[in-house]
């Protein structure tokens, strides 16, 4: 019929409509003309009408059921629609009746695989691919995904990277090489692909998932939240999309948005307890912690195998000081998986706050052996040993290498900044690499000086690696010229954007802490990087050049460490802006009437078990006396038993301790009005506690080590002229405690007018802290140049 001609040529040129009209005429007029009832299937694919193409493909089959190229696309039609049993069906006879059409064989194979029967989608591809006739890049695209759903990761690479061979501008070979590189967590190889894939498909909504998905493993999660937004509009607006961008939201501490994302997830069909648990995490993120404990426990009523729920709370109960409820939590979440890192390394921190070192450590090498990468894991181990007097500075080192080695030293950059002016005299841009420019100590030894650098020597640019803002965090973005909010990009994006930004040295002030960004710290971003203050110990990292130490010659000789020490003169750190705390005249036990007190008010955790036992040798000698020691959770009955028992193997009855938790701040100056003489822990001595105890007329005894954290109460004690209560060794440590409990005219002589030397002491000196840093840096920069 000459209609039916015409049509096909219509249809071939694009007229859709005009050849629809001219099929109709030729199924009105010759109702038994299978090739018509086809063409209309076709049309109406075309169009997107996959119903009308279903019944007019069913007619082309009832009339011609032999046709196999009718059962393909009755089939294609039936999966398209979502009937995937049907669609299979007329697949599987449709190949039957052309065993050698690979156009059957993919679709087929392509039916298999969005009914998730992999094998069999492998099974029909393997054939196809070895039959060799026809391929398409497609072809080796759909068997690379069954081989990676059935787990044949290996193989599945290769039939992706041939895929792109074949056609280098096939945008799904490139996503699925993303996809799968992802999944191996080899980040460096997806994020190519997934761009490559972007360049090529802009708009698919499928590429900008995995763009997100990679973003966020890669810690970019404001780039990975404009992702999953893309992915939404272009069409994948499901739950799991929805809650994928609440976690990016949460990551960038973005609090209103994440609450919007999370509630349409849940609208979308997320559980109750999933919406809890990140509100938990959200609020953690941001320090509300009450807030964070009810929707925690809130989480876990719901659903009690929620085991990320149960993790999150062990932190926050930790934070709160409910240390039992902290222990609690974990041991219920280690029932469950006994290798749950996360669990392992949050109890360990529980008894590393209870200074049970060895209990602790024991927890981060479980955590270890299950995780060799874990970074916290590593970093946690190291505050453990820096804590405990049965570790040594060879533990320490061996330590901090073996963090270097296994984690840091592969993202290590050869780059020797060709492009970077080498002039000398010029003026040098400073990086400051921190999360704690809030009320924190570090930020208290650092915005005393930030703003007193001479501005044609110096500018100051800092990364700020938190969410928390308040008003210490204003001060210092005002006191810098360029700050930067970088909580939001992962390691490799920072340290691009430190090496952009052109700064020559680089200052990390985490070092192993919490809020650290020691992986872009590791790829050496800048000339010259410098650790300081925040971990007063190595960080045994090949990318750090110089940790910055007081002039002392146990440090500067550097056996303990794996940077080169740079002694600053006179001390360490300055620190001012100290509460206004008034000093109650006389000593406390005359004041009082009270035994004389002796006083630690460090975190129990520093409270090493050498410590203990010679704390409680001084009471025992000085038997009218008492201790008073500060603990996370100090009201936590368990752990004041806990306490209670450590000091009682060695005599010491519990009347004698009074055990504080953690205060407000004017609370906990006010305390030092009720010690008559502190003690110094060790192995890691007291830092901003020093600082605040001379502050508040306290002297103290301290007994230095060989190593940063347990020389930090000599180079205090020093500067304001009380070099006496440095002990020589522990027996001496006893005996000058013991000393000056029985002398309290000479120690009343100690206490007169202790603030005062400080205020005049190089303690408290930012404009000369800031020419000794100006001239520090400028010596580093020329031995680089």
């Amino acid at each position: 019929m000459h209609e039916q001609g015409l049509a096909e040529m219509a249809a071939k040129a694009g007229d859709f409509e005009k050849a629809g009209e001219l099929f109709e005429i030729v199924v009105s007029a010759q109702p038994e003309n299978h090739r018509a009832w086809c063409g209309l299937g076709e049309i109406a694919t075309h169009v997107g009408d996959a119903e009308s193409a279903r019944v007019f493909f069913e007619h082309a089959v009832g009339l011609s059921p032999d046709t196999a190229s009718y059962r393909q696309r009755l089939g294609e039609a039936c999966c398209r629609m979502g009937e995937l049993g049907e669609g299979v069906a007329q697949l599987e006879r449709a190949l039957a009746l052309a065993p050698k059409d690979s156009a059957v064989a993919c679709a087929l194979s392509g039916a298999y695989v969005a009914s998730d029967n992999w094998s069999g989608a492998r099974r029909i591809l393997d054939k196809v691919l070895a039959a060799g006739k026809g391929l398409l890049p497609a072809h080796y695209c759909l068997r690379g995904m069954a081989l990676q759903h059935l787990g044949e990761l290996d193989a599945a690479l290769a039939d992706f990277k041939q895929a792109a061979r074949m056609d280098t501008d096939y945008a799904d070979a490139w996503l699925s090489l993303a996809d799968l590189y992802r999944v191996r967590e080899e980040i460096d190889k997806a994020a190519p692909c997934a761009q490559q894939a972007l360049a090529l498909a802009p708009d698919s909504a499928n590429v900008a998932l995995a763009c997100g998905d990679i973003e966020l493993a890669q810690g970019n999660s404001r780039r990975a939240a404009d992702f999953f937004r893309r992915a939404i509009e272009l069409g994948i607006d499901t739950p799991h999309v929805w809650a994928k961008l609440g976690i990016a939201l949460v990551q960038c501490g973005d609090t209103i948005p994440a609450i919007d994302a999370m509630e349409k997830a849940h609208e979308l069909g997320v559980s109750d307890d999933w919406i809890f648990e990140h509100m938990g995490l959200l609020f953690t993120t941001r320090g509300q912690l009450d807030v964070a404990r009810e929707n925690l426990e809130m989480a876990v009523a719901r659903r009690p195998e929620n085991l990320n729920a149960w993790n999150m709370l062990i932190v926050v109960y930790s934070k709160l000081g409910l240390s039992e409820k902290a222990r609690q939590s974990a041991e219920t979440i280690l029932a469950v998986d006994p290798r749950h890192v996360n669990a392992l390394l949050n109890l360990g921190s529980w008894y590393s706050d209870q200074a049970r070192n060895a209990e602790a450590l024991a927890e981060y090498r479980k955590a270890l052996a299950v995780n060799p990468k874990s970074a916290t894991a590593y970093v946690n181990s190291l505050w453990v040993l820096v804590h405990s007097s049965e570790s040594s500075a060879k533990d320490v080192l061996q330590l901090a290498r073996e963090f270097d080695a296994h984690l840091c030293r592969p993202y290590l950059r050869a780059d020797n900044f060709p492009g970077r002016d080498r002039r000398r005299e010029r003026k040098l841009r400073i990086g400051w690499l921190t999360s704690d420019f809030r009320t924190h100590p570090v930020a208290a030894f650092v915005l005393p000086f930030l703003d007193q650098f001479d501005p044609e020597q110096v500018e100051s640019v800092v990364y700020y690696n938190s969410a928390a803002v308040d008003e210490i965090t204003r001060r210092c973005r005002a006191a810098v010229s360029l700050w930067r909010e970088v909580l939001s990009i992962g390691d490799e994006e920072l340290a691009r954007l430190i090496e952009s930004d052109e700064v020559d040295i680089l200052i990390d002030l985490n070092g192993n802490t919490e809020g650290n960004r020691l992986l872009a710290v590791a790829r050496k971003p800048a000339p010259v990087v410098v650790t300081w203050l925040g971990f007063p110990g190595t960080s045994g990292m090949s990318a750090i050049d110089y940790i910055i130490v007081p002039p002392d010659p146990v440090l500067e000789a550097g056996a303990w460490c794996s940077e080169t020490p740079w002694p600053l003169p006179d001390c360490y750190g300055v620190r001012t802006g100290i509460p206004d705390v008034p000093i109650l005249p006389g000593l406390p036990c005359e004041r009082t009437g009270r035994p004389f007190t002796f006083g630690c008010l460090n975190n129990f955790r520093k409270a090493s078990q050498e410590t203990i036992r010679l704390w409680a040798d001084i009471l025992n000698r000085v038997p009218d006396s008492r201790l008073v020691v500060v603990a996370r959770g100090g009201r936590d009955g368990a752990l004041i038993a806990y306490i209670h028992q450590q000091f009682g193997r060695h005599g010491v009855r519990p009347e004698r301790l009074e055990i504080l938790g953690i205060q407000p701040q004017l609370a906990y100056f006010g305390s030092y009005n009720d010690i008559d003489l502190g003690l110094d822990p060790f192995p890691f001595n007291g830092g901003t506690t020093g600082y605040d105890s001379i502050w508040m007329g306290v002297p103290y005894v301290t007994l230095p080590g060989d190593m940063l954290v347990s020389r930090m109460g000599k180079v205090i004690l020093e500067n304001v002229g009380l070099g006496e209560l440095v002990a020589t060794d522990k027996d001496d440590y006893v005996s000058r405690a013991v000393a000056l409990a029985a002398d309290r005219e000479r120690l009343k002589a100690m206490r007169a007018g202790l603030r005062e030397r400080m205020l005049v002491s190089p303690l408290m000196d930012a404009p000369r802290m800031a020419r000794s840093l100006e001239r520090a840096f400028r010596s580093m920069w020329e031995r680089w140049c």
